[in-house]
């Protein structure tokens, strides 16, 4: 540990960071933040909805003229086809928060093996912005629920389905995974306060020959002169 930039505490910041990114870029791919049912000539099959893809949907075949059922996962065509607007703003929310998460994450891995890039006063920088992903993440979990009565929703949930109603539908794991993601980050912010090594503790593992330029820079000022032969003359006096 003596070349890494972390305190013990720091490696276990690293740890749970890595662990929370995992957990929201998981739960943006997987599309289960929402579990329920479609129908179509006499068979049924669960249906998934993501934060921006569902599984399983109903679609009108032309060649039959009936409605058919696609057993796969799709995405939709695009960002403004997504059913709801509130969709619309839980996935610019998600994918910001997830992105400036695996960032922050990407700055902490290398300082387990150099100094100096996350100390003290950097690192608690690093869990402020972390706090930062953690609201967004939040914002877009508390945002989703919103777009709930939209009609492929409903088509999935019953006529029941509402805002922050759900319906005959459940929450899917992925949803889960989402709040333990925002949780973990929460706790990783709060480990940053104690994440990064002080420049004492740098001092303390330097080479006691730069240790010694150090200290003298720091504690002496240096005068540069001349002595009467013309050669050139270093003193040192405290600071």
């Amino acid at each position: 540990m003596a070349r890494s930039g972390l305190t013990f505490i720091g490696v276990l910041w690293m740890i749970v960071s890595c662990l929370a990114t995992a957990l929201l870029a998981g739960g943006i791919i997987i599309p289960e933040w929402l579990i329920g049912s479609v129908s179509a000539n006499g068979k049924t099959v669960l249906a998934f909805f993501g934060a921006y893809k569902r599984c399983n949907y109903p679609i009108f075949d032309e060649e039959s003229s009936m409605i058919a059922l696609v057993e796969e996962c799709g995405r939709y065509s695009s960002f403004f086809v997504v059913p709801s607007l509130y969709w619309q703003l839980t996935i610019i929310l998600v994918v910001t928060g997830t992105s400036l998460s695996m960032l922050l994450s990407f700055l902490i891995i290398p300082s387990l093996c150099t100094q100096h890039v996350i100390n003290a006063s950097s690192a608690i920088i690093v869990g402020f912005f972390q706090i930062v992903a953690a609201i967004c993440v939040s914002a877009g979990l508390v945002v989703y629920p919103l777009g709930w009565d939209n009609a492929e929703v409903r088509g999935s949930c019953g006529r029941d389905a509402d805002r922050y109603d759900l319906g005959s539908c459940r929450i899917g794991r992925a949803f889960l995974a989402m709040i333990a993601g925002v949780g973990l980050l929460v706790f990783s912010a709060i480990l940053s306060i104690c994440g990064g090594k002080s420049d004492r503790s740098y001092s303390r593992h330097t080479p006691p020959e730069k240790r010694s330029v150090v200290l003298t820079q720091a504690e002496h000022t240096v005068i540069r002169g001349y002595d009467g032969n013309g050669q050139s003359v270093v003193c040192m006096r405290p600071a």
